[in-house]
């Protein structure tokens, strides 16, 4: 397959890296490691990405340092995309697992043009609406309620990757919540109505569990205003879901 697929593994994660592998082999699916970034040894000064004040007041609660590293992963392999030679290129988080059709549908896709970003799983894909149909029994298109949730599988194309970087920075929501923003950043996100993956029965997540994340919840007066912004942000997701776009042969 000549569109790369980058992992984002963390140097203390080797068991995780050891399954996705291993995953990608069944299929002959070469993997580039990309070394994520560990949140918990940034330094203050490596933080200039990070709107901690935005995020508090958009998201309700306190940043953790691992949602920190998951965001900044993410951005060092869209640099890398963007400042690449290859059109295409899929970013997995080390989580996931590959299926049969992953490789015929990442092929299919790069030969279709009017899309930045398409997200190759998600948590949830309700009030899903079909765009385009790219191998038998999947299609793109986009979702009128969200978050959809995972940043773990997406393809991207190279000048999506800028769009990316440049509608990403500075951080101000978790990673899974930016990236299907499409409405904000003026960028074509898609999503599959199928996953093209799936999630590693042997990895937990590395961010936190429900009590990590419930501890960091602000209280009920802080979160007026993530309140309005979710509103808002709703509201747009719907008229993005439903905006009439053009997707068509790359050769045409």
């Amino acid at each position: 397959m000549s569109i790369p697929v980058y992992v984002i593994n963390l140097d203390r994660s080797q068991e995780r890296l050891k399954a996705v592998k291993d995953s990608a082999n069944e299929f002959g699916i070469t993997l580039h490691r990309i070394p994520a970034v560990d949140g918990r040894s940034l330094p203050p000064s490596a933080l200039g990405d990070l709107d901690e004040a935005s995020f508090r007041r958009l998201h309700g609660k306190t940043v953790m340092p691992a949602e920190i590293g998951c965001y900044f992963s993410h951005l060092k392999v869209l640099e890398k995309i963007a400042g690449g030679d290859e059109p295409h290129a899929v970013i997995v988080e080390d989580d996931v697992a590959f299926i049969p059709d992953f490789l015929p549908f990442v092929e299919a896709l790069a030969r279709i043009s009017g899309w930045d970003a398409v997200k190759l799983v998600n948590h949830r894909t309700s009030l899903f609406r079909r765009f385009r149909e790219v191998i038998p029994g999947y299609s793109i298109g986009r979702c009128g309620h969200g978050p959809l949730g995972s940043s773990a599988a997406y393809v991207v194309t190279r000048e999506g990757a800028k769009k990316l970087l440049a509608a990403l920075k500075p951080m101000r929501l978790p990673y899974d919540v930016a990236l299907e923003r499409g409405w904000s950043g003026n960028y074509a996100i898609f999503t599959t109505d199928r996953p093209l993956v799936t999630f590693s029965k042997e990895a937990g997540s590395t961010i936190a569990g429900r009590a990590a994340y419930a501890k960091t919840k602000l209280p009920a007066w802080k979160r007026i205003g993530t309140l309005v912004f979710r509103t808002s942000d709703y509201l747009r997701r719907m008229l993005f879901a439903w905006t009439p776009v053009r997707l068509t042969d790359a050769t045409k």
